[in-house]
């Protein structure tokens, strides 16, 4: 098993179970414990994880849905990447929203030392950025939607007719030609008025769902300032966006 694939598998692991032991991992991966806590030490500092005396536990403080914490669990690797290569377009002082998605909270974890406003609609995002020292954190109410523990409904969208940010960093579950879709529409509302309230929109979205359409629809190409994804787009996919005026990054 290649290094790479053996972390992506440590670090899916740690996710799901919450805690794994050094000597655990030494058995199901064939490695030695020295093995193990080299790979401990990489996904910590890529955020995957923290190190405790002896193992690993997963970096959340909350408790994590069964639902979220599969959609975090799935493509994880990618979405670390994705996540680190968006961090390249913050600069400080910006005024932001991450919304409520599984590589959105994984972007949040790499901001908490940054200087920024940034407004969230997620619980977890939320509980990730609490303490940040240079962080204004603001939060809009409305309904819980508890299978994304992110709040939604006619209060928060009300609440984002109000605001005026410099960039909108969104998970969505689908980019085709025709623009970009999510899976349900209580997230599709609020995350619409996300868009109307950003300068740059800025796509975050593993490669399996471009080209991919999902059931409600948020917005043509045309409202999308940028698409960061990851290697396993097509190059016909990747021209395609691209005509559309849309910039891609891929990590």
């Amino acid at each position: 098993m290649l290094v790479d694939e053996r972390r992506h598998q440590i670090a899916q692991l740690v996710v799901a179970r919450k805690v794994a032991t050094v000597a655990e991992l030494s058995e199901r991966f064939g490695v030695s414990p020295v093995t193990v806590r080299s790979d401990l030490e990489a996904l910590e500092q890529q955020g995957l994880l923290k190190r405790n005396h002896g193992g690993a536990v997963a970096p959340q403080v909350l408790r994590f849905s069964p639902a979220f914490q599969e959609r975090t669990s799935i493509h994880l690797l990618e979405k670390q990447v994705i996540a680190e290569r968006a961090t390249g377009l913050i600069e400080d002082g910006d005024r932001v929203i991450i919304d409520s998605g599984s590589t959105a909270l994984l972007f949040a974890r790499k901001l908490r030392d940054r200087k920024l406003t940034v407004l969230v609609n997620s619980v977890y995002t939320l509980n990730e950025l609490v303490g940040a020292p240079h962080i204004e954190l603001i939060t809009v109410g409305g309904s819980l939607y508890e299978p994304g523990m992110s709040f939604v409904g006619p209060l928060a969208e009300a609440f984002l007719d109000k605001i005026h940010v410099d960039k909108v960093f969104l998970g969505v579950n689908g980019v085709t030609s025709k623009g970009i879709s999510v899976n349900n529409v209580q997230e599709a509302g609020i995350k619409a008025k996300m868009i109307g309230a950003a300068d740059q929109v800025i796509i975050l979205a593993d490669a399996s769902k471009i080209g991919v359409g999902s059931f409600a629809f948020l917005a043509p190409l045309e409202h999308v300032h940028t698409l960061v994804t990851n290697v396993g787009i097509t190059p016909e996919m990747m021209e395609e966006l691209r005509e559309s005026g849309m910039e891609v990054l891929v990590a």
